[in-house]
This record gives C-alpha cells, sequence and structure tokens, in this order.
C-alpha cells in the first residue's frame, strides 16, 4: 500500500524547507545507475581473463591493481555494438617485451556455444619503471624473472563479419 502525506505549509515554511535541499553535482555523481547484470559481466570476464593469464604464464604475471577492470570495460564497450554482443567475442591476451616479439599468453571466449563474430586482442606491456623490474636487473638471481605489467596496453577489435550492405 502506497503511502501519501500531505504538505501542508503553514505561512513561515518557505519551499526549502519542503522539499529538502536540493541535490549537488557531488549527490548526482554517487547515484549509482550501472546495471546489475552489466556489474555480474564485468566481474565473471574479469576473472576469467585473470584465471587464463596465470595459468598459463604459472602465476610468474603482476598485474596492476584496477588493470583488469579496465579492460573488462572496453571489452564490455567493444561488445555492445556487435549481433552476439559479447558471447560472440574471443579476446586473446599477448605479451609484447619488444625484445623477444610477441607471445599469446591466454585465449578466452566467453560463450563456446556462439558463434564468433568478433576478434579482441589485448596487448599488454612491460613496465620498465616498477620498482620490482629495477630490483631484477640489480640482482640477477633473483631466480625465475616475473613479468611486471605496465598500466597501458592495447586493445583492438576485429570485426569478422560485415552486416552492413
Amino acid at each position: 500500500m502506497a503511502h501519501l502525506k500531505v504538505l501542508t505549509p503553514s505561512p513561515s515554511t518557505t519551499l526549502s524547507d519542503l522539499l529538502g535541499p536540493l541535490p549537488t553535482e557531488e549527490d548526482l555523481t554517487e547515484t549509482s545507475l550501472e546495471d546489475p547484470t552489466e556489474v555480474l559481466t564485468r566481474a565473471f570476464l574479469r576473472r576469467r581473463v585473470e584465471e587464463e593469464v596465470r595459468t598459463n604464464t604459472q602465476n610468474n604475471i603482476l598485474l596492476p591493481p584496477h588493470l583488469l577492470d579496465q579492460v573488462a570495460d572496453h571489452v564490455i564497450f567493444f561488445a555492445k555494438d556487435e549481433p552476439c554482443g559479447l558471447r560472440g567475442c574471443v579476446l586473446t591476451v599477448i605479451w609484447d617485451d619488444g625484445e623477444n616479439g610477441q607471445q599469446q599468453l591466454a585465449q578466452v571466449k566467453a560463450d563456446a556455444t556462439t558463434p564468433t563474430t568478433h576478434l579482441l586482442g589485448l596487448t599488454l606491456r612491460p613496465d620498465p619503471a616498477s620498482w620490482y623490474t629495477k630490483m631484477a636487473r640489480i640482482f640477477r638471481s633473483l631466480g625465475k624473472r616475473r613479468m611486471v605489467v605496465s598500466a597501458q596496453y592495447d586493445l583492438t577489435k576485429r570485426r569478422l563479419y560485415s552486416f552492413e550492405e
């Protein structure tokens, strides 16, 4: 049952007293208008990419804290205008260290039953300015070298079908 409150202003009551304070820009930016399914999709995609990359590198990779969140946002953005959406996407993660060329780290397909409509290539590069990389150069005896990923990345899209007439 809906409740209805009738406001009866007294002569000394102002409109702002009745309605309360007007929302400021800060109040408007705090309001979350995100779709809950998009939040779940972003989390699923992030987790799948991280699992595949860590598995294929034997957990020998250090990723910046918010890198995969940004990548997931861009992948979802690129998939929005595709006919099968994210389900028709194949994301290939490539490591480009500049010296040895490119090497594929992982390949993630969101839905194996949906035909692939577009390919996304995520190119990660090393971060030469990180403290871990600098220490590894100084102390070569650290054993396994870990790949320290830069926060900068390239994401390229290639459509497999043309739907324009």
